[in-house]
């Protein structure tokens, strides 16, 4: 069973579930967005009495939950109401708001992506779950990066060297950086949970040759996907070494993150076990899906007594890459 728990900006004292005065409810997530959104309506009639009145303060504090399981804990950062209508949308962020709203000034020499994250952490006093272990020491100077953009920056920096990808999500209040797995949540297959399914295919996008030069602009080398250039025609990068970074690796993980791309999306039933960073199988023969997806956006939908999920999904595991610093 579903709980949508209000409080009140000025405490928690008065905390209410306002579910039965929810007709709709979208909770959500991205791949490149630091935070969930949690965005819904609430009946709330100019004159009618017999409705119990709810705040919906800007900044109070709201937790969906499914039975005990929290699902969002975050707050209400906008609200609107119009005259002609007896609903106030509100629209929520959890904690992940806050890691591009604070920016900070830092010079890391051999720490680890994790050290940095449990430093971050520690200065802005964010709860910190587990962090996965990279083992890569970064060498790099953040002068008024975003929280967001330090620790994905410096897990990227490690991806190129472990070949792993990483996310970031919160549970509550807690940070957690988790390593992509291959374990998918759910089967989706046409005939049982599948609603509809969408595939596009696209090289608009496509880096199939990167030149590295010095860092006194001489070429030293050129690293290509000779069958894409044959195939697409030549689609080149420049990448400029500086100190001891890891170019070669850089070079390598443009040509590998922007090759031929796959759109693909499917509706289903709702799991709210499907949320980005995960994977699901799918079965489905009209768009030719068959096998394992990794989940790069959804959607949960509950309205009028039915729950759908919308996915964004790809056939190659990939994080949200930042070179900040």
């Amino acid at each position: 069973m579903l709980h949508l728990i209000q409080s009140p900006a000025n405490g928690e004292e008065n905390s209410q579930d306002i579910i039965h005065l929810v007709p709709s409810l979208t909770w959500a997530g991205d791949l490149q967005q630091a935070a969930r959104s949690l965005d819904y309506e609430v009946v709330q009639p100019a004159n009618d009495t017999t409705v119990p009145r709810v705040s919906c303060d800007v900044g109070g504090k709201v937790l969906l939950m499914d039975n005990d399981t929290v699902l969002f804990e975050g707050h209400i950062f906008s609200r609107e109401r119009h005259t002609d209508s007896s609903r106030i949308a509100v629209h929520c962020f959890d904690w992940g708001f806050y890691l591009k709203q604070n920016h900070g000034l830092y010079k890391f020499t051999g720490q680890t992506p994790e050290q940095i994250a449990r430093r971050l952490c520690n200065d802005f006093g964010i709860p910190a779950g587990s962090m996965a272990y990279t083992g890569v020491p970064i060498h790099r100077n953040f002068i008024g990066d975003t929280l967001y953009d330090i620790l994905l920056t410096s897990y990227t920096m490690a991806s190129r060297q472990t070949g792993k990808q990483y996310y970031i999500h919160f549970q509550g209040r807690q940070l957690y950086v988790m390593e992509r797995g291959t374990e998918p949540n759910m089967q989706i297959g046409a005939g049982t949970n599948l609603i509809g399914a969408s595939l596009s295919e696209s090289v608009e996008n496509m880096v199939n040759q990167v030149a590295v030069y010095d860092k006194n602009d001489n070429l030293i080398t050129t690293i290509a996907d000779e069958e894409a250039k044959q195939l697409y025609g030549v689609m080149q990068r420049i990448l400029r070494q500086s100190g001891d970074e890891g170019v070669m690796e850089e070079a390598r993980a443009l040509l590998e993150e922007n090759g031929y791309s796959q759109q693909i999306t499917v509706e289903c039933l709702g799991g709210t076990g499907n949320r980005t960073g995960g994977c699901v199988t799918v079965r489905e023969p009209t768009t030719g899906l068959q096998g394992l997806f990794y989940i790069d956006g959804d959607t949960h939908t509950w309205k009028n007594g039915q729950y759908f999920n919308k996915l964004t999904l790809n056939f190659k595991s990939i994080m949200d890459e930042q070179d900040a610093g």
